[in-house]
């Protein structure tokens, strides 16, 4: 009885630190919770994913929990190394849905700013014949596909609802984050203040934009090599994996469904994860 009142009490103190510790702690996790929330939100808007946050991290967190008790039915697994596991499954899930997002982020980026050369000699051709910035603008929504047309559409709505044309520029440097995009900004808020030939001043840009694009060509072009041996690197040990199963069943056996072999295959795989950003590390060049 008594073992049973010290018992109790002991979890009755401990749920009450817990409790006081997360009542304590609350404020500072739900804002950086907050904040993290909002930052997927951007970053989904940025690659053009018409999902919720929300939507994506109960989605995450199911797809996890399924991946995690299918590897435990498979594998069967000792209690620990089942829980260990999960935190794993997690963190390559949230890596994958992270690199998924990059991924799609760079290609939206790139399309756009493959259009905005064509936006700016767009916008300066109006701009001559004597249209206003903003039905210059119009022009480009009609004109050009996605996604600048989606972006421009939302610097039109922006000043439509009272907000200056410049600041809906800057707010779209800042959805596409680039160089471009921000030089495009700059030079309308400038010209405002200063005066001179916008068409003129929009034709050079747009030939400087061109120029980068070269640029990025050929860095694309003389580090394919180097970003094909990256991919080679990381599909070497997968199809030696995949070999060993098929010719050798008592060594895939003892790499698969053993303690070691998975110690083994999660060290493998952290070298590959590293080995990979690495190489890419090495080819980034930024221009």
């Amino acid at each position: 009885m008594v073992n049973t009142l010290i018992l109790g009490a002991i979890f009755v103190g401990i749920s009450a630190t817990a409790f006081f510790f997360f009542f304590a702690f609350w404020g500072s996790v739900n804002k950086r919770a907050t904040a993290r929330v909002n930052s997927l939100g951007d970053q989904l808007e940025r690659a053009g994913i018409q999902m919720s946050s929300q939507e994506i991290v109960l989605s995450l967190s199911a797809a996890i929990a399924i991946v995690w008790i299918v590897l435990v039915l498979l594998l069967h697994p000792p209690l620990v190394m089942a829980l260990i596991l999960l935190p794993l499954v997690a963190a390559v899930g949230v890596f994958g849905f992270y690199t998924f997002v990059q991924i799609k982020i760079a290609r939206r980026l790139n399309a756009f700013i493959e259009q905005l050369e064509s936006a700016l000699r767009l916008i300066a051709s109006s701009v001559r014949v004597g249209l206003g910035l903003r039905q210059a603008l119009a022009l480009v929504v009609e004109e050009l596909p996605d996604p600048a047309r989606y972006e421009f559409q939302r610097v039109i709505g922006q000043a439509n609802i009272g907000a200056s044309i410049f600041d809906a520029l800057d707010t779209l440097a800042v959805r596409m984050p680039c160089n471009e995009s921000l030089m495009v900004a700059r030079v309308f808020r400038v010209q405002a203040e200063t005066g001179g030939d916008l068409a003129r001043i929009l034709e050079q840009l747009a030939d400087t934009i061109k120029g980068r694009r070269q640029v990025h060509r050929k860095i694309a072009t003389l580090t394919a090599e180097g970003r094909l041996s990256a991919w080679v690197l990381m599909l070497i040990p997968v199809g030696l994996g995949v070999f060993i199963w098929v010719t050798q069943p008592d060594m895939s056996h003892a790499l698969f469904f053993t303690g070691l072999g998975h110690i083994v295959l999660l060290i493998i795989a952290i070298f590959e994860v590293v080995g990979f950003v690495w190489v890419r590390k090495i080819l980034q060049v930024d221009v």
